[in-house]
This record gives structure tokens, sequence and C-alpha cells, in this order.
């Protein structure tokens, strides 16, 4: 392995991971990045989406956040996420029928606000199901 950096994922209710990786991946506003060990200094917003990380055994690790912010420097990576989740630990039939009560929420009329925050509302239950179909691989 080329080498490892260190990971810490929090959220406003608790630490969700600190340890070793070898690589990681985000979401980040205007697309996915990725971080390897030695990576330049790097300060981005978070959107929702999955975020994916190899530890130092190899192990490859799925989460959803739903936004926040991502630093790395000196090979200390940190995300600061508004909520976040492994992929093991969603359920998938409570996370489809989320996602589907978010869509059924979109419609009608809105605000440009309201739509927007139930627009992030199903991005994030939209990813929600797609990080758990990463839990049974």
């Amino acid at each position: 392995m080329a080498g490892t950096f260190s990971l810490e994922i929090v959220t406003p209710a608790q630490a969700v991971y600190n340890g070793e990786v070898a690589e990681f991946q985000a979401p980040g506003l205007d697309g996915y990045f990725g971080v390897l060990h030695n990576r330049a200094p790097l300060i981005s917003a978070l959107g929702p989406g999955q975020l994916k990380f190899k530890d130092a055994e190899g192990l490859t690790r799925y989460l959803v956040i739903s936004g926040g912010f991502f630093q790395v420097l000196r090979n200390k990576a940190i995300v600061l996420a508004d909520a976040a989740e492994f992929a093991e630990d969603i359920d998938a039939a409570a996370a489809a029928a989320a996602e589907q009560a978010a869509r059924d929420r979109l419609s009608g009329v809105l605000s440009d606000a309201e739509r927007t925050r139930r627009q992030r509302v199903l991005a994030f239950a939209k990813a929600r199901v797609k990080v758990a179909g990463q839990a049974r691989r």
C-alpha cells in the first residue's frame, strides 16, 4: 500500500469513525473527489451522497452523509457531517419508503426555498438507498 492517512468522521451527535485509511472518496458540491496519502491541503463543502474509504487493512467501507464539510492537511482528514450512517446500519426497506415519501413531498406549489430544501432531503434519501445496497456486497 502506498501509504495511509488519518480520517475522522464526526456529526453533531457522535464520532462516527476515527482511524487510518489508504484512500477516501466524498461527494463534493460539484461532484465526487478522492484523497490519497500526501494530498495537498484541501477544504471543501460536501453534498448529500456516498462517502467511501478503504481502511488500512484494505476493507472498503461505505457511509451516507447528508452534507457538511471536509478538510485535509498534513495527512489528517476530517469530515464534519450533518448526519452519517454506515451502509450496514441502514434499513433498505425504510430507506426506500423515505425516498418515495420525499418524492411525494416535491409535488405541488412550493416556494423556491422550500423546493430547494425538499430536493436536498430527496437527494439524501436517494443516497441512503444507494448506500444501503453497498452493505450486501
